[in-house]
């Protein structure tokens, strides 16, 4: 067992990214104002994603390298692409992050200061804690944070079970498909069970474990393993969210929060609903420090793409000088400008954030496709007819929700 923790890692960052506001919140306001309704929604969005990661894994093991080199190697208009989904992984998607996980704060510990004050303060320190370690020292914290939260979700959700339709309640919604929930659709799809872009992020943690380890102690069947159990965790505990909000606030007289601390304690009010009041500090801190992952998951791995991006396109793939630290200060600069100045209502900065989501991802899906099954592959990692299949099903759908969101966004309001 000791060894099979050692050798997780990539996987557990990646659970981390997703195991954040896609599941603490959008999947349980999917619960909440739909029942569960919109699971299938979730089970399908997850799927279709998996081939995009499963490429990721296969071409920085047969390459050592990450994807943004298969990406450099492609086309500049695939890097342009890449680019354009780093701006949401670089700024938007922290700032969110950061105010739930203020919001947590806030609720938990009563704070006098506001959520967006906090966040602040919470991406310095997280930088602090990611320069004083790197990838090593945040996969090392992430994994513990992720399996304890894990544990106690799927605890929560099967002693929530008993409480689906109490009451009279119902647990399906008549769903009527207009704007606002197709908007809403797209906006929990956007992060289910995390940006596409977060693709990248795990080949280039794949290459930081191989440089850690050594390329022999961290082969292509262990990143898979990795990736199996990371990925599956985050589909897991996306349906547990959704059972659970459908458990505790479907057909209620819940208010929906417009604030991060209010945000903050209606999600702990799940947990205290199921397992009493006794339950609070130790979930709190669960929620808290599981947010609190997803933040300095992002905040690693953002800067390296970044970093790499920047050097393919000025044509520097063999600079060895290590920007993370000045990207890192970059983002930290960006994602605190939209907290202090550019937010407006919460719920609606967290549902544009995460429809964002499906900004690139499209064209990453393809190229990663195009990565994977380029000549420096070799057979073994190349995928197989039903992969390939499984891609293009893939590409062809998340084009269309990418179509949809604009149409509905920008177009018929």
């Amino acid at each position: 067992m000791s060894n099979l923790f050692a050798r997780i890692g990539p996987g557990m960052m990646v659970a981390a990214v997703g195991v954040g506001v896609s599941h603490l919140v959008q999947s349980t306001r999917a619960g909440a104002d739909f029942g569960l309704s919109l699971v299938w929604l979730v089970i399908l969005v997850v799927v279709l994603k998996y081939p995009a990661f499963r490429f990721a894994v296969a071409y920085a093991s047969a390459t050592g390298r990450s994807l943004i080199y298969g990406y450099s190697r492609i086309s500049k208009v695939a890097l342009t692409w890449l680019g354009l989904a780093s701006i949401v992984d670089m700024f938007i998607a922290p700032a969110a992050v950061a105010l739930v996980t203020a919001g947590l704060v806030v609720s938990i510990f009563n704070v006098p200061y506001s959520a967006p004050v906090v966040a602040v303060g919470l991406l310095i320190l997280s930088a602090l804690i990611l320069l004083n370690g790197h990838y090593m020292k945040a996969e090392r914290i992430i994994k513990i944070l992720v399996i304890a939260f894990s544990v106690l979700t799927v605890l929560a959700m099967i002693f929530a079970l008993p409480l689906l339709g109490s009451d009279n309640r119902a647990i399906f919604a008549d769903l009527n498909y207009d704007r606002s929930l197709l908007l809403f659709i797209i906006a929990v799809t956007g992060w289910m069970p995390m940006p596409l872009s977060g693709a990248i992020f795990q080949s280039k943690w794949i290459c930081e474990k191989r440089k850690a380890m050594g390329a022999e102690n961290f082969n292509y069947g262990q990143a898979l393993t990795d990736l199996r159990i990371g990925y599956g965790l985050t589909l897991v505990l996306a349906i547990c969210f959704v059972v659970m909000g459908t458990a505790v606030l479907f057909e209620t007289d819940r208010v929906a929060p417009q604030n991060p601390g209010a945000f903050a304690a209606e999600m702990l009010s799940i947990f205290t609903t199921v397992f009493g009041r006794w339950m609070y500090p130790v979930i709190s801190i669960a929620a808290l420090a599981v947010m609190w992952s997803t933040l300095i998951a992002l905040m690693d791995g953002s800067p390296r793409v970044v970093d790499r991006i920047a050097s393919y396109t000025q044509q520097e793939p063999g600079q060895t000088r290590d920007r993370y630290t000045m990207f890192l200060a970059i983002q930290i600069v960006g994602t605190i400008v939209i907290i202090l100045f550019l937010m407006g209502s919460f719920v609606t900065f967290l549902d544009f954030a995460t429809s964002m989501g499906f900004a690139a991802a499209p064209a990453i899906a393809y190229y990663n496709y195009r990565a994977v099954t380029s000549p420096e592959i070799g057979p073994e990692f190349r995928p197989d007819a039903k992969l390939v299949a499984w891609s293009w099903i893939s590409i062809i759908s998340l084009t269309g929700f990418a179509l949809s969101y604009f149409l509905f966004r920008f177009i018929l309001v």
